[in-house]
């Protein structure tokens, strides 16, 4: 009997405890990404036919014209209000390849050229009316460019192209898209 007694304890104990410890789980509502989080992969594209075209074209100084400029882009930040979708994929392009907001040290290009393609999460949130303030998540691309360059240090970024993605997936709510980066690399 005692031991019946015994068991009937520690079975109610661990019902105690375990009803305590589901009465302090918070839900969380914003999303925790931090810069190692957000980043996904690295791979190397030296090699292909877009990087030696782009190398030879940077190499003879032409300037590369570049069709996402934005004239929304004021004081370095980006849209508060701007539709989800291409439009938004859009600023961000941008922000990272045409304002020159983001400060880096820029490097030298090195021949045979030398590139990687960084690919990073973003996160945002899409509000009742179905735009994003995009103005809130551009640390996110500031952070992305720094975490790039930690990881090639002692190089340089010689030149930057983003690609955004932007594909609103909820119509409220928070999303998380990506971003490649590529990046060929300079001294």
């Amino acid at each position: 009997m005692k031991t019946f007694k015994l068991i009937i304890a520690v079975v109610a104990l661990v019902a105690f405890n375990s009803c305590q410890n589901d009465e302090n789980v918070v839900t969380e509502t914003v999303p925790t990404s931090t810069q190692n989080q957000q980043f996904v992969k690295v791979i190397d594209v030296s090699n292909t036919p877009e990087i030696q075209q782009l190398a030879k074209e940077l190499k003879s100084g032409k300037k590369l014209q570049n069709t996402a400029i934005s004239q929304r882009i004021v004081n370095c930040t980006l849209d508060s209000d701007i539709q989800c979708g291409s439009e938004s994929a859009q600023e961000i392009e941008a922000y990272v390849n045409t304002s020159n907001c983001i400060s880096y040290t820029q490097g030298t290009l090195i021949f045979p050229p030398q590139a990687q393609q960084f690919t990073f999460d973003y996160s945002y949130y899409i509000d009742g009316d179905s735009d994003i303030n995009m103005d809130r998540y551009q640390f996110q691309f500031d952070a992305h460019i720094a975490e790039i360059q930690r990881q090639i240090n002692p190089l340089k970024i010689a030149f930057i192209q983003a690609d955004a993605q932007n594909g609103c997936f909820n119509e409220r709510g928070w999303n998380v898209d990506q971003v490649v980066y590529t990046v060929i690399l300079g001294n």
